[in-house]
């Protein structure tokens, strides 16, 4: 009995064996987006336990420091951390190096307000406003679709130039952000009218970083995609940047000539820095910000750096209902479905998994607008107002999709 057991086992791994030996390679989906080819299994399996492993580490040194007297609750710790996060980034002589901070919120009424402001040394910046309040026309600041701007003497030296004005007042707490100036309705762009903005941002969730806490199975699926050298590694290294997220509430005032508007809405705020950000090295991205009407807020999307990430899977849920943040564990929107040649579909949907639960998010067009980034408009964004349904719940989405301005 052993003996024909033991026969049949090596039976079925001869013929597993050369299967695998002579399994065909898939090719990149439109030569870009990486499939699962024979390694995959093997490349998903070491990913999976290296992610995981590094994120208990991660808790065991919270567990430490509560131990060791340095935070008696965990609290201290966690403090200390994100005040260190929040600090301004020193680009010092990175040439391609970004310290930049985004808002973007959408109110249930439709009011909107998008903001960005990405630091760049020897003076450089990427700016932007973009406010849209009802019985007002979409109002853009003076250079859009341009955001390149040079600082000038006036501004002072942390995410402020040309009236843009972005402050932390306690990390991960809240910030401010004003404006002051002029900026252009889009119906008439040859018309400007002036603006003034007064707004805190309000933290309502625990920050979200994705050096951390994007989902194990999530990322080892996408990397066990792509082929895989030393090579291959140190050009993830070299890429690296620190992205943070938080969903919270932007609310204040904004005036327009004689007529002034109160404002509160549900709003992201997201950090990147780090000292290599070049636009050309990412092929494309989509980022769903959704608001939902029940208090939840969610971000999902799919990123294409081809050099390293072909397709990245990215996002998470806030729940209102017990104030967790969790991890999307996968989705099936693939950008070569969506959008590759620059047609953006205005009612679309796809599901994704999330803190054990699966979710269904249509997706239908309000309103939307573009602009570039760089000096030589190396990448085109599109920001696209829309009205979402998760599930069964309604609510307000602001979408922004990303496509490499330079290939030809």
């Amino acid at each position: 009995m052993l003996t024909c057991l033991t026969s049949l086992l090596i039976s079925v791994g001869v013929v597993f064996f050369f299967r695998f030996i002579n399994m065909k390679y898939k090719p990149a989906i439109l030569g870009i987006y990486q499939q699962r080819n024979k390694t995959y299994w093997f490349k998903f399996l070491f990913m999976y336990s290296f992610l995981r492993i590094r994120q208990v580490i991660t808790y065991l040194k919270r567990l430490l420091a509560i131990e060791s007297g340095r935070s008696p609750d965990g609290v201290a710790h966690v403090q200390e951390h994100h005040a260190k996060l929040e600090q301004i980034y020193k680009l010092d002589d990175h040439t391609l190096g970004i310290d930049g901070v985004y808002y973007n919120g959408m109110s249930e009424n439709g009011d909107a307000i998008i903001c960005g402001l990405a630091r760049r040394p020897h003076g450089i910046c990427d700016s932007f406003l973009y406010i849209k309040i009802k019985n007002e026309p979409l109002l853009l600041t003076p250079r859009l679709p341009d955001t390149y701007v040079q600082r000038t003497m006036e501004d002072e030296d942390d995410y402020s130039v040309q009236g843009i004005k972005i402050k932390n007042f306690i990390p991960m707490r809240t910030w401010t952000l004003s404006y002051n100036g002029e900026m252009k309705p889009r119906n008439d762009i040859n018309k400007t009218v002036k603006v003034s903005a007064d707004l805190i941002w309000s933290a309502q969730w625990a920050p979200f970083e994705y050096d951390t806490q994007m989902s194990p199975y999530s990322v080892a699926d996408d990397m066990a995609r792509e082929p895989w050298s030393r090579d291959y590694f140190e050009l993830v290294k070299k890429l690296h940047q620190t992205h943070y997220e938080q969903m919270g509430s932007l609310t204040g005032t904004v005036t327009v000539e004689d007529n002034t508007y109160n404002i509160n809405m549900p709003c992201v705020r997201d950090r990147s820095f780090g000292p290599l950000r070049d636009w050309r090295n990412f092929h494309r991205y989509v980022y769903h910000f959704v608001f939902l009407e029940n208090g939840d807020c969610m971000a999902i999307g799919s990123v294409s750096q081809p050099a390293i990430l072909s397709h990245l899977t990215i996002g998470y849920l806030c729940k209102k209902a017990d104030q967790s943040v969790v991890a999307v564990d996968a989705s099936d929107f693939h950008l070569y479905q969506h959008g590759e040649n620059q047609i953006l579909p205005k009612d679309y949907g796809f599901t994704f998994q999330a803190g054990g639960q699966s979710y269904a998010l249509r997706v239908m067009l309000i309103d939307e607008d573009k602009f570039y980034i760089g000096k030589d408009r190396e990448a085109k964004f599109y920001e696209r107002w829309s009205n979402v349904e998760v599930n069964g719940v309604k609510g307000k989405a602001c979408v922004e999709w990303q496509f490499n301005n330079t290939q030809k």
